[in-house]
């Protein structure tokens, strides 16, 4: 059994940008990104963040997938697992800090499908706008207590319970209990 690396992103990078006859300090001002950082993500010195390589898409004129498919793969290589490190799992964080989620899901079915590790603090609150027309979120509490709250229903939520709700409204998820709760989210979009 062989494991799938990463994809290379950083010779992606290079390639594309010197297909396109651009410096690293010309793609590094049109990007936002600087150019030691960038100049380490070529040479495969750093793992860049999702948020780093959503700045280069526009400037590179790419979607994001493009940068994180394997293309041209033959039989063989198409057929084997892929895996992720966990230290390769992209995460963001609320402001407050108090919550995170780890970004299971594959970047090419976000406008689909989003799962999440997601981990909060006593007293953190991941408040949300409402997602796309007919999105439901789906939560499973591994460890802790939460409350789910849209619109006028709110629902407490102990270790093993799932919840399905409607995520077109406001809505929020609460950790109400005296330690970090940790719970898996899938959003489906409608």
């Amino acid at each position: 059994m062989s494991r799938h690396s990463p994809p290379d992103v950083g010779s992606k990078i290079k390639e594309l940008r010197s297909a396109r006859q651009m410096t690293l300090e010309q793609l590094a001002r049109a990007s936002g990104v600087s150019k030691s950082m960038l100049s380490q993500i070529e040479r495969g010195r750093t793992n860049p963040t999702v948020a780093t390589l959503w700045s280069l898409t526009a400037p590179l004129g790419i979607d994001l997938a493009d940068l994180l498919d394997s293309k041209g793969e033959d039989q063989a290589t198409r057929h084997e697992i892929s895996v992720l490190p966990s230290h390769q799992c992209p995460a963001i964080q609320s402001a407050d800090g108090k919550c995170s989620l780890r970004i299971l899901g594959p970047i090419d079915l976000v406008s689909q499908m989003e799962w999440y590790d997601m981990q909060i603090e006593p007293g953190g609150i991941l408040e949300s706008e409402p997602h796309s027309a007919g999105t439901r979120e789906h939560i499973t509490v591994l460890e802790g207590a939460l409350r789910i709250s849209n619109g006028l229903h709110q629902q407490d939520l102990a270790a093993g319970d799932t919840a399905r709700y409607e995520a077109d409204i406001p809505h929020a998820i609460e950790n109400i209990g005296k330690s970090k709760a940790r719970a898996m989210l899938v959003v489906i979009a409608g």
